[in-house]
């Protein structure tokens, strides 16, 4: 094989998506709970920050696919969402009565967390954290951040249990641009 047949991989995009996690999400990357969800197990193999953020890049890769269809995204509400959507998982052992309750009663307890956190946390964005456990738990998704959410929400938890996104590159990225290890 010639070095011509071998072409660096373009990072530029993987670039981009750092950069609009940290940008729009700083408040909640640098919270305490957020840095106590990088020790709380979640999926059996990562944890509530790895997967987090693997919920991030997956809503934000989707968005750029539906903007590229004309479809307008509010990608800060995005952002906030899924960075908080599954912190009220963190001390789940002392909050919940077993695994069913944390899955009914987490997005609730999520949405306190992110309002004490995002001082300008929208409205929409409180509603993607209630709603991204749907058809689980929780009101069907309102808007198409909302349904969003839940789907990369979904991907991202399929993809934590066959470990392909606990050791992925955005989170490890962000955790040393951030000095979260």
């Amino acid at each position: 094989m010639t070095d011509e047949m071998i072409k660096p991989k373009d990072t530029s995009k993987d670039d981009e998506i750092c950069a609009e996690i940290i940008q729009y999400g700083k408040d909640i990357l640098n919270s305490e709970v957020f840095r106590q969800a990088a020790s709380e197990t979640h999926h059996l193999k990562g944890t509530v920050m790895d997967h987090t953020i693997n919920v991030c890049v997956v809503s934000l890769k989707l968005s750029r696919q539906l903007t590229n269809q004309g479809v307008k995204i509010r990608k800060k509400d995005l952002v906030h969402a899924a960075l908080c959507h599954d912190l009220g998982m963190v001390s789940r052992d002392s909050k919940y009565n077993g695994r069913i309750d944390s899955w009914r009663s987490h997005p609730e307890e999520s949405a306190k967390i992110a309002r004490e956190i995002v001082p300008d946390l929208s409205e929409e964005a409180e509603k993607m954290i209630l709603s991204h456990m749907w058809p689980v738990a929780g009101p069907l998704p309102a808007s198409q951040e909302a349904m969003l959410l839940c789907v990369a929400d979904k991907y991202a938890s399929m993809a934590d249990w066959t470990s392909w996104l606990t050791r992925h590159k955005y989170a490890a990225r962000i955790k040393e641009q951030l000095n979260l290890e």
